[in-house]
């Protein structure tokens, strides 16, 4: 298992710079644009611990669960909603904010509505045990995996209801911590939706044959960057499973980027689930 990595990595979407400092615990065609840094240390500070999960001006649903609804989505595709699953987030830092506010922007740029919700604590590494993650191991999904999926879908059916109109595609992205269990969710074939994206992250089984028995495998995009210290092996073992099962997937590597998504690659990932 890759070593812990605590990053700081920025996205240009519109005219807005976001940088996330994201602790990520980890437990592929060629775009040399990115507007992104990874350092080794994070800057002190942060919000307290009880401060709320979604930033402010973004709304919060039952659960802690942030919701970014445009005021129009474009009419040549189905109605797009995406779950984006946050990377490894200390309690009280406030980590997420930057990333939800980026794919806020991102979710009125290319017209999709998103739901970022929040994974649980004591399901991360012993040192990190107390921070939200996601239950990526087998005794964090017996524990926690119905609920939280669930409280996704509960999320889903209160944005429905209020639009009178349900939704025609949906996606799960996944960042780092939640990339792993975005791969997680989709090589187990637990969700019927219409595709992934993982950014930084993702695995597949140590058995290849473990995949080969899914039934559900809709198609997925592994987005990573080759200065990845941290999770580019992952990302490159994930691409070759499901090149070596036929699984519909788009691999995009960026040269300059580290642990981080790029613009470049939020767009491609849309674009590629659209189109199948």
């Amino acid at each position: 298992m890759p070593r812990t990595l605590i990053a700081v990595s920025c996205l240009t979407l519109i005219s807005t710079l976001w940088c996330t400092v994201a602790r990520a615990q980890d437990g592929g065609a060629l775009d040399g644009g990115v507007s992104q840094v990874t350092v080794q240390s994070a800057a002190d500070g942060g919000t307290e611990p009880d401060d709320p999960w979604c930033p402010e001006g973004v709304e919060t649903l039952a659960g802690s669960v942030c919701a970014v609804v445009p005021d129009s989505l474009p009419e040549s595709v189905p109605r797009t909603l995406v779950i984006f699953l946050h990377g490894v987030v200390q309690p009280g830092s406030g980590w997420q904010h930057n990333p939800i506010r980026g794919m806020g922007a991102a979710a009125k740029r290319l017209g999709f509505v998103l739901l970022a919700p929040r994974g649980r604590r004591g399901v991360a590494r012993a040192e990190m045990n107390d921070y939200w993650a996601w239950p990526t191991g087998s005794a964090g999904q017996q524990r926690y995996e119905s609920e939280v999926i669930e409280e996704w879908m509960a999320a889903r059916r209160a944005l429905e209801e209020r639009s009178g109109e349900k939704f025609g595609k949906v996606y799960v992205f996944g960042f780092s911590s939640g990339a792993y269990y975005a791969s997680s969710l989709a090589l187990r074939g637990r969700l019927p939706i219409d595709g992934y994206a993982v950014f930084a992250g993702g695995a597949a089984p140590y058995s290849r044959p473990m995949m080969s028995h899914v039934r559900l495998r809709p198609p997925m995009f592994v987005g990573y960057g080759l200065k990845d210290r941290s999770a580019l092996k992952d990302c490159k073992k994930l691409a070759a499973a499901l090149r070596a099962l036929r699984w519909k997937h788009r691999e995009m590597a960026v040269a300059k980027a580290g642990h981080t998504i790029t613009d470049a690659q939020l767009r491609e990932a849309i674009a590629f689930l659209r189109r199948n």
